[in-house]
């Protein structure tokens, strides 16, 4: 799909099992070369090639990924890409370890089918931080913005001279299970978001693409979804003399109108053990700690009920 006369967005589509499929948005500036905002899962360089033939270009002449993030819907074919085009990788210090070592990844956050949505480390070539500012090539000109919540070091670009915002994960999609580590992170990256001078457009990895006075509208709306959820988790928790994390997720569910996210697919096709100490413990200890230190906690897990953005 081609959204202006040099950006263009590919629908990558993937399984995580049979039951549960996914998609994510990959973006391509086009110009003198070819720029990347991250890379779909692995096997996805073989839809990115027929776009670009479809368009007279080819993979060879990419010479930058940005990489949003570290999860592998984001990174997964980064590896063969570097290795087709020789590109340059710029990507997060706080993932940095994950990006290059994906046992590393898996280890500490196990999901289905790991190793068939990514199945290569990559190199990071350029590490990138808040208010970096990229030169990659005339006329494309971006800046670097931290939005991390989502992951340890999620990150947003500007690209100056269009004004479009490549936001990755960091904006939650209002009736789904929001996806972040930490919620105060995420929440205050939403207030920045708010914040940055010149966007005329935002570009989600898993959501509408909306102009600058809608999508303020939206992260507004996701802001407000954040604090709602939180909110209600601790009061729940608080309130309950039975402090089984399922149940408790249940009444927030019914609590906020979500009934349609009780049954969580990815759980069902989980191992007891890795089901437990994946959603069950890890929820329990940010409650606790949300309710004896004021510290603001998830009710997301490690692998929540999504149509977009599971990872």
């Amino acid at each position: 799909m081609q959204i202006n006369e040099k950006l263009h967005r590919i629908k990558i589509n993937f399984s995580v099992t049979k039951e549960v499929e996914r998609f994510v948005y990959i973006y391509l500036i086009v110009s003198n070369y070819i720029h990347l905002i991250d890379t779909g899962v692995a096997g996805a360089e073989k839809t990115i090639q027929e776009y670009l033939k479809s368009i007279g270009r080819n993979i060879s002449e990419v010479k930058s990924v940005l990489l949003t993030h570290s999860h592998p819907d984001h990174i997964g074919s980064a590896y063969k890409i570097k290795e087709l085009s020789n590109c340059n990788v710029y990507a997060c210090e706080a993932e940095k370890e994950w990006f290059e070592n994906i046992d590393k990844q898996f280890a500490e956050r196990p999901i289905p089918n790991f190793y068939t949505l990514l199945n290569k480390s990559v190199v990071i070539d350029k590490v990138i931080k808040d208010s970096n500012v990229l030169k990659l090539e005339d006329g494309i000109t971006i800046k670097v913005f931290d939005s991390k919540g989502h992951s340890a070091g999620s990150l947003s670009f500007l690209w100056i001279e269009q004004g479009e915002l490549f936001t990755g994960d960091a904006i939650p999609v209002i009736g789904d299970i929001p996806i972040y580590i930490s919620v105060n992170d995420s929440i205050e990256t939403l207030k920045r978001l708010l914040c940055h001078n010149g966007v005329k457009r935002y570009l989600s990895s898993w959501d509408d693409i909306y102009d600058e006075k809608s999508g303020k509208e939206n992260i507004k709306k996701s802001l407000d979804y954040l604090v709602q959820i939180n909110t209600m988790v601790k009061k729940i928790y608080k309130g309950s003399n039975n402090k089984n994390m399922d149940e408790i997720y249940i009444q927030v569910c019914y609590a906020l109108d979500l009934n349609h996210l009780i049954h969580n697919q990815l759980c069902d096709i989980l191992p007891p053990l890795s089901t437990t100490f994946g959603i069950s413990q890890m929820l329990m200890l940010e409650v606790r700690a949300s309710c004896s230190s004021n510290l603001t906690v998830t009710v997301s897990t490690s692998y929540p009920r999504a149509p977009h953005g599971f990872f």
